[in-house]
């Protein structure tokens, strides 16, 4: 399937609604792009929030656990978003 978009001066594009749909893209963020120069392609993947990563890192000391939403309480109060 193809759909039409347009490219602005700032080289900035909007992924089609049937697109987004298509792929799952549930949130506005970034996304992460992959390019296959030989077939001058692209792929688009949203990349996993804090939460999708839970219990996939375990520390070395069970005592230092901490609540991912806290630690994105955290991110989101003391970092500035680019």
């Amino acid at each position: 399937m193809f759909y039409p978009t347009t490219i602005t001066s700032k080289w900035q594009m909007t992924i089609p609604k049937q697109v987004r749909k298509t792929l799952g893209l549930k949130r506005q963020g970034r996304v992460v792009i992959g390019v296959e120069p030989i077939k001058k392609t692209f792929t688009i993947h949203q990349p996993p929030s804090i939460f999708d990563l839970a219990g996939t890192f375990t520390p070395k000391d069970k005592r230092k656990i901490i609540n991912a939403v806290k630690i994105r309480d955290y991110m989101e109060t003391h970092y500035e978003r680019t």
